[in-house]
């Protein structure tokens, strides 16, 4: 016979090999069609052998239990309990130590699908001819359904014990051929025997314990329920420990051998003394009950659940508006009375009471048809009386007119509301304090966005944690006084940044507490708009002084034209008339982008005082639904505003106006709220929208969120203005020579393009098509006024190109260390013979008057300070600057 690792038997006689031979045969055919795995290994661990059965025991394919050892890791070995199966259990370390066999060693290991499989190990050393040890030899046998049987009778007999324990009822085995009982659960506080006391009561001591009166009928009840192989219960009284009886209920089944003899009973007692007895005194206070609920004006009724006759009282009748002498009610005109959704909770609520014996009663407050034509709202209060085998044979109750009641509660579940929804949406911070404590205990979404502070961070709020030391003394003055008027101060975010706030205190009661509510107006909007004003007049008068200047320069400009020819360098004076003419109109530029958005600021102011009061008054009457999206919508007007060229507004207003009008709304309706959505810069009308568009104050809502949009328009553009005129000058200043003493700063390339897209937003829209492809690219090293230069001069240049009509391409490409932008236009190109004049100080294509010749040369100084390059790519038809900055981290 040979071995799986090639080993041969050694040398015997003939006669000897041959019964060698047939004994080994076999051993290897036994071991083949063997159900159990058996498994050779060598006594350094290897596996030799392993028989067939062995892939399916393991579960674990024959190749790789050849492959293994007996301690590989692969196994995953634990203990019957999951736990570390040490090396002194392993039964091939037992065998390789004592030299002797193993008998039934379970363990658990994990098969070639990750499935725990339970196994028992027996096993033995094999000796060679002079005693030594060549081989052991395992039989595995697969114990795993055996072992999860095991652990799930365990479990269920721990569930048993631990209801039983827990049970309010007393619980019972009983043996009826020994007689023997298992009792457990409430046996103390049923009986007053404990435990160990009962134990040793068994089947005929239980029984003599049963009342006289009672014992006869119950054991007879035994008797039937066993003979009719159906469940048992009754009711009988009991005598406990002191002498006394208890009303006992009974409820239990028992088990059959296979010859139908009964053999066990089980069962449960359950003390129902308290249930019985309030029962009599029921029945014997129901007249005093009538009598009193009549004086109150309370209603009785009864219904035979048997019978379906009910009976009402007199004051029953009047709760329904019927006179006292009506005739009776019946099922079918008692359903009539009430809404269907109510006559469903009704009979809802009865059912599941007769369906739960442990339940006596019910209260449910309802609708009912008065006769006055008014629904009214009244309280049923139940009973369900059972017969003693526990069928429910009456219902009776009272019936109370609650509608004042019920009508209070809507108008304070109302008006609180109302007042939640002002708290959380009032665009107004609204904080809470504690008035013994000084801690906070609430603020509204205002104040959190305000301040800086989560709603998490609120209860650790102290008063002077969000003020200066002066304004904090004027607060405690303020609440001294008991004054009622506004007071100015100076508040802190969370991130110490101070702002002008107006506040107002107020005394109240909050969650049964003395408290100090405090509502915050941020006044830093007003204080910008008046510091808007002054900056509005300081460039009225520079505007005044540069128009002067304008025109001394265009006098000594005629002046210089009328002399050109009789001067040497006349060229030279050409080019600075030209670069005087550009620049004015440079500067007339922002000036006039200054005095439209300072009128429009005015006519703002004079708007937004009604649509603020509107808004505020329309947001406290609409759902919650509508109440989300528009708080959505301010907490994003901060962002940077969407910027679409004219052709890319007119498909999103054709969009929108087609989305409204598939959701009902009438043409004209849906043209004129499509281009109110465009102009807030939202973008395309969402799902999540919708619901906003069917509100009653839609257009109040539009027209505030629009004003909200146009003042931060025209404040970005009044700045936007006024930088532009001082890099004006600052080019003018230096166009021959830059400052190179600043240092660079993180700033995002994308940012500031968008911003000069901003300021030539009217141009773009004649009939350019902006297209832009930006690449997600982290801010880099620069100067960022200068870029907003570069990009200012190639944007214009391309639009006057193409004479503000054609495809304005804009790209951002990350190149590794560089950062590629480049401006494509469909102009007329730029003549190859003139490609290398462009960058040239005072050289330009465009007529006197329009172009200084200093744009470009700016550009290409302000490109090499960032130590990058120009490329040019021109044809008809098609142009392309390509700027390369390095990253510079």
């Amino acid at each position: 016979m040979q071995a799986s690792s090639g080993e041969s038997l050694p040398d015997l006689p003939p006669s000897a090999m041959n019964q060698s031979i047939v004994e080994a045969d076999l051993l290897k055919t036994i071991m083949e069609v063997s159900s159990t795995a058996i498994v050779l290994l060598n006594p350094q661990g290897q596996i030799l052998y392993a028989n067939p059965a062995s892939e399916n025991v393991l579960g674990i394919k024959l190749t790789d239990i050849l492959s293994r050892t007996y301690d590989a890791p692969q196994w995953k070995n634990t203990s019957l309990d999951g736990g570390p199966w040490r090396d002194e259990d392993q039964p091939f370390n037992i065998v390789l130590k004592t030299k002797k066999p193993v008998a039934d060693i379970r363990h658990a290991i994990e098969d070639a699908h990750g499935t725990k499989k339970y196994l028992s190990i027996n096993g033995s050393p094999v000796f060679d001819e002079k005693g030594e040890l060549r081989s052991l030899v395992f039989l595995i046998t697969d114990i795993t359904d055996n072992v999860l049987k095991q652990k799930e009778l365990e479990d269920s007999e721990a569930k048993y014990r631990t209801i039983t324990e827990l049970s309010l009822s007393m619980v019972y085995d009983l043996d009826i051929r020994s007689g023997q009982n298992y009792w457990a659960g409430a046996i103390q506080e049923i009986t007053g025997y404990t435990t160990e006391e009962y134990l040793a009561i068994g089947y005929e001591a239980w029984s003599l314990l049963i009342h006289p009166e009672d014992k006869e009928r119950t054991l007879r009840l035994f008797d039937e329920a066993m003979e009719k192989k159906t469940k048992f219960s009754c009711e009988y009284r009991y005598r406990t420990k002191n002498g006394n009886y208890v009303f006992i209920e009974d409820n239990g089944i028992f088990l059959y051998d296979k010859e139908g003899v009964a053999y066990r009973m089980f069962g449960a007692m359950i003390n129902r003394t308290e249930q019985i007895e309030a029962n009599l005194a029921l029945k014997e206070s129901e007249s005093r009950l009538l009598m009193s609920l009549d004086a109150v004006k309370m209603g009785i009724w009864s219904w035979d659940i048997d019978k379906r006759e009910i009976y009402w009282s007199p004051q029953t009748f009047a709760i329904y508006g019927f006179p006292s002498d009506d005739s009776e009610i019946s099922i079918d005109r008692y359903i009539k009375l009430h809404p269907e959704e109510d006559i469903r909770k009704i009979s809802l609520e009865i059912q599941s009471l007769k369906d739960d014996p442990s339940r006596s009663g019910f209260t449910i407050q309802h609708r009912i048809f008065h006769t006055d034509g008014k629904v009214h709202w009244v309280e049923s209060r139940g009973n369900l009386l059972r017969d003693g085998e526990g069928k429910p044979f009456r219902l009776m109750g009272t019936i109370l007119d609650v509608t004042e009641a019920k009508l209070a509660e809507e108008a304070l579940r109302t008006s609180d509301e109302r007042f939640r929804a002002f708290y959380q949406f009032s665009t107004e911070a609204f904080l809470i304090f504690d008035e013994n404590s000084l801690r906070a205990n609430d603020s509204n979404f205002a104040f959190q966005t305000l301040f800086g502070y989560s709603p998490e961070d609120t209860k650790n709020l102290r008063i002077r944690s969000l003020l200066t030391i002066d304004s904090l003394q004027k607060i405690r003055e303020k609440i001294a006084s008991n004054s009622s008027e506004s007071i100015e101060v100076v508040c802190k975010r969370k991130s110490g940044e101070v702002f002008p706030a107006l506040v107002s205190i107020k005394r109240f009661k909050y969650n049964q507490s003395d408290s100090i509510a405090y509502s915050i107006f941020d006044l830093s909007p007003i204080k910008e708009v008046e510091e808007l004003r002054q900056i509005n007049n300081e460039i009225r008068e520079k505007n005044k002084l540069i128009e002067k200047q304008k025109i001394e320069l265009e006098m000594a400009f005629e002046n210089l034209k009328r002399t050109q020819e009789q001067l040497v360098q006349s060229e030279k004076l050409a080019a600075l008339g030209q670069l005087i003419a550009g620049i004015a109109h440079e500067i007339n530029n922002p000036i006039g982008a200054v005095k439209a958005s300072n009128q429009n600021m005015l006519d703002w102011q004079k708007r937004y005082g009604i649509a603020s009061q509107l808004f505020r008054e329309a947001i406290l009457s609409v759902p919650r639904e509508e109440q989300v999206i528009l708080k959505t919508i301010l907490s994003n007007l901060d962002q940077p505003i969407e910027f679409y060229t004219g052709k890319e507004e007119r498909l999103r207003k054709k969009k929108n106006k087609e989305i409204l009008m598939q959701k009902g709304f009438k043409a004209d309706d849906a043209d004129e709220f499509a281009e109110a959505w465009v102009e807030l810069g939202i973008g395309e009308l969402e799902e999540k929208y919708i619901p906003l568009f069917h509100s009653h104050y839609l257009r109040v809502f539009l027209d505030y969120l629009a004003l909200e949009i146009q003042f931060r328009r025209n404040t970005r553009s009044i700045q936007l203005a006024v930088d532009r005129v001082s890099k004006i000058m600052y080019a003018l200043k230096n166009f021959s020579h830059f400052d190179s003493t600043g240092k660079k700063i993180k700033a995002s390339v994308r940012e500031t393009i968008e911003t000069v897209l901003t300021i030539y937003q009217n141009q773009l829209k004649r009939g350019i098509t902006l297209i832009k492809n930006y690449e997600d690219i982290p801010p880099i090293l620069c100067y960022p006024d200068d870029l907003l230069h570069v990009w200012t001069n190639l944007i214009y240049n391309s639009l006057q190109a193409m004479s503000f009509n054609g495809n304005l391409v804009i790209t951002i490409k990350d190149c590794g260390e560089e950062v590629m932008v480049s401006l494509q236009d469909s102009g007329p190109g730029i003549s190859p013979d003139i490609q290398e004049k462009i960058f040239t100080p005072f050289f330009t294509t465009k007529p006197p008057g329009e172009g200084s010749g200093l744009g470009l040369d700016i550009v290409n100084k302000i490109v090499k300070r960032h130590g990058g390059r120009i490329e040019l790519a021109s044809k008809p038809g098609e142009t392309i600057f390509s700027i390369y900055l390095p990253k510079g981290n």
